[in-house]
């Protein structure tokens, strides 16, 4: 275990190629903190050793200090801990200081990377960072955007000490040189810092890095500022180091540069400085690729509020009224739930959220780290948005959620994934039809169709398995060898990597498929006769026909499915219904009829057909719609949906599911798919 240090001490830290090329850093903590943090990493195209803390669970503002493309192959990085404060060199250039004005605790716990050396070093003479030499006119020590005022912070140190000091009682306007060019002329406040230089705020919005200056005093010729230690552009430390700068600065213009930084995004949360009882607290950030979700909860008693926005750097992103949703949510002390999406892919480390009063005041407020974009994290967001009025669903799908949570289930699904088959017996090597079978949660009823199928007629058809649920690996496969041994009816049983529903795991099936008919089932369907498959086959052999679904009944003899016709329901939005659902079966039709849309539950199609449309659409999320979907889709292209009324099964409905369907969010997973398929097909 690597020993306790007692400040004040000084270490050479040597990062190794490796160390670079695998972002290993070097940490030195306090208790559960980090209260130094290195790392060696590219920053808007080129390398940088980033500095930065993470005290109460939080990561700190960044310090940048560029590097050379050869001090990049394998720095040595100095950091010394002194009673006066944390300083930080690269070796042959001046220290700076860390998070000035703060001491270092008592004792700290290094843990650096692998590949990252650490040795004795020399303290350093004085508490506090020498200063830069002034080369020309003056030198540019740092230089960062303040975000949210249009203004840009600087320190300068100037060769003429007496224009400093009369900077100090007069400004002067400046012209800050990027990559783009020269600026316009602005005004310029200036606060003196001890030991020397100046703390410069200048009305130039912008994020890019500054690579001089041009100082206009008044009755003088301009001075031309360049960047210290040689460099290509100022380093660019974030707004709190500033605000330690400003602790200690003084002058005339530091009462107005203080409202400027807390105007600014400091890092901190500052709407408890603001004049109305505001409190926020966002408890999730969802980053997907249409844009971040944000789930928490706002106290406004006042009505306050005038705008709340998403900000990053100098852009922001309105949140409140248009992409905001109130929820029915608590937090136990007053602050009513809601969900807010900005329609852009920003990192939350690198954004805020920026809240103005009616007032003209504005408190900004720290994000969340990010959660992984996992199915969990999809369903915690549905649930959280709780009963929604059917007069807000378009606005909650159409400017909130839809489209986020959409491409998190596109970029789930996009991940490459391990895929195992397990054969038992020997299948027909060219099966008539083949039975894709997705297995969740009741795997038990595995045994119970292969029983009936035994019973069928189904010599020449293959059955796959799929199961969709891989924590049950072990006992699907105990199963599967059980249930060929006691009804000697070959099985195939198709073992994906991760369970991501019945969409993509009937497609998975599908895949696998060989037959000439491929026929999606439910694992609570269960055949009622023996000729049910052969009923199916024949209606899809109809060059007219698109799909074909059996009538599916419930255990007591009532219809459950007799095809599927879209009706307006919630919202005014269309759902597949079931006419004549749970009465009693109307007489059986003499042959194949048409209707609307056909059940997911029992559907056969040509492979043919099922590989040209790519099986149901994934879109949807784990289930619902998506049998609708395909419907459509076979309409669209001319190509019949019949119903087969003499194939009967009885169908236990998401029994197969377990509890699944217990789980809270469920309605609004739901209306996630009807949101998805009433986009594309609403008609009207």
């Amino acid at each position: 275990m690597p020993e306790t240090l007692h400040p004040p001490f000084a270490q050479a830290l040597r990062f190794s190629p490796r160390a670079v090329a695998r972002s290993e850093s070097a940490n030195y903590h306090q208790g559960e903190d980090i209260r130094l943090h290195l790392v060696v990493r590219g920053h808007e195209g080129r390398p940088c050793l980033i500095v930065n803390d993470c005290l109460g669970g939080q990561w700190g503002e960044e310090l940048r200090l560029p590097l050379t493309p050869e001090e990049a192959l394998a720095p040595t990085v100095e950091v010394a801990f002194t009673g006066g404060g944390i300083l930080v060199q690269i070796l042959g250039e001046a220290p700076v200081a860390f998070r000035p004005g703060e001491a270092p605790p008592q004792s700290l716990l290094p843990r650096h990377g692998p590949d990252v050396t650490a040795t004795p070093a020399e303290l350093p003479a004085e508490s506090a960072p020498a200063a830069a030499p002034v080369t020309g006119d003056g030198v540019i020590e740092a230089a960062a955007g303040l975000p949210g005022t249009g203004h840009r912070l600087l320190v300068l140190r100037l060769a003429d000490a007496g224009l400093e000091a009369a900077l100090v009682q007069a400004p002067a306007p400046m012209r800050l040189r990027d990559a783009a060019g020269a600026g316009t002329a602005a005004p310029a406040l200036f606060c003196a810092l001890p030991g020397g230089g100046l703390l410069a705020a200048i009305a130039a919005p912008g994020e890019a890095a500054v690579t001089g200056a041009e100082l206009l005093p008044p009755g003088r010729p301009p001075l031309h500022l360049s960047p210290a230690r040689g460099l290509a552009e100022a380093p660019r430390p974030m707004p709190a180091e500033f605000v330690n700068r400003l602790a200690a600065a003084q002058g005339p213009a530091k009462r107005e540069m203080e409202r400027l930084l807390a105007r600014g995004f400091t890092g901190r949360d500052t709407l408890a400085w603001l004049s109305a009882p505001v409190r926020m607290r966002v408890a999730r950030g969802l980053r997907t690729p249409e844009g971040l979700l944000l789930q928490g909860w706002l106290h406004d008693p006042q009505g306050a509020i005038r705008t709340i926005r998403l900000r990053a750097g100098e852009q922001a992103w309105p949140l409140k009224p248009g992409a905001w949703l109130d929820t029915m949510a608590w937090d136990g002390e007053g602050g009513r739930g809601f969900l807010a999406r900005a329609p852009v892919p920003v990192k939350l480390g690198e954004a805020w959220l920026d809240v103005t009063l009616t007032s003209g005041e504005s408190g900004t407020l720290p994000l969340p780290a990010p959660e992984s974009a996992e199915l969990p994290a999809l369903r915690a967001i549905l649930a959280e948005a709780g009963a929604i009025p059917e007069a807000a669903l378009d606005h909650a799908f159409g400017s909130v959620l839809g489209q986020p949570l959409v491409a998190l289930n596109r970029q789930r699904l996009a991940r490459p994934m391990a895929v195992e088959e397990r054969a038992f017996g020997t299948p027909p090597a060219s099966p008539r039809a083949s039975l894709v079978i997705p297995l969740h949660g009741r795997l038990d009823m595995m045994a119970a169709q292969m029983a009936l199928f035994s019973a069928c007629r189904m010599a020449r058809d293959e059955v796959i398995f799929v199961l969709d649920d891989p924590p049950r690996r072990a006992a699907a496969l105990g199963l599967a060898q059980s249930a060929f041994d006691r009804f000697g009816m070959p099985l195939r049983l198709i073992l994906p990597g991760e369970a991501r529903g019945f969409g993509p795991a009937s497609n998975l099936g599908m895949r696998h498929a060989k037959g000439e008919v491929v026929v999606f089932l439910n694992a609570d369907a269960f055949p009622q006769g023996t000729d049910w498959l052969d009923r199916l086959v024949e209606a899809v052999a109809d060059p007219s026909v698109g799909a074909a679904g059996a009538q599916l009944l419930y255990p007591d003899g009532s219809l459950q499915h007799g095809g599927m016709a879209l009706e307006s329901g919630p919202g005014g939005w269309l759902f597949p219904e079931h006419p004549g659902k749970g009465l009693r079966p109307p007489e059986p039709a003499d042959g194949p009829r048409d209707v609307e849309a056909l059940t997911g539950a029992c559907l056969a199609l040509r492979r043919e057909v099922a590989q040209r449309f790519g099986g149901f659409d994934e879109d949807y999320v784990i289930g619902d719609f998506e049998d609708a979907d395909l419907s459509a889709r076979l309409a669209e292209a001319g190509l019949r949906r019949v119903m087969v009324d003499a194939a009967r099964l009885v169908h236990l409905e998401r029994q197969s599911q377990g509890r699944a369907d217990e789980q809270a969010g469920r309605w609004n997973l739901t209306l996630l798919n009807a949101w998805t398929y009433n986009h594309r097909w609403r008609r009207g």
